[in-house]
């Protein structure tokens, strides 16, 4: 994981993220795809779990807190 990611790029990455895992890719799959760490995509994961809305900004602050 890079902690010298933007927010912005954080947020396009929960977004990316979010949308594969709800189309049914596994984590591996989607670190594939996108082209991110294992451990980036499980802790984005494990942050946007708690959130039942589409609120990419509040997963991107936990995010970057993980960081």
């Amino acid at each position: 994981m890079d902690a010298n990611l933007s927010m912005e790029q954080i947020r396009k990455d929960v977004k990316n993220v979010t949308e594969l895992s709800q189309e049914g890719y596994d984590m591996d799959v989607i670190s594939h795809k996108l082209d991110l760490s294992k451990d980036y995509v499980q802790t984005i994961l494990t942050c946007a779990q708690g959130f039942t809305e589409d609120d990419t900004l509040a997963v991107a602050v936990l995010v970057e807190a993980s960081l």
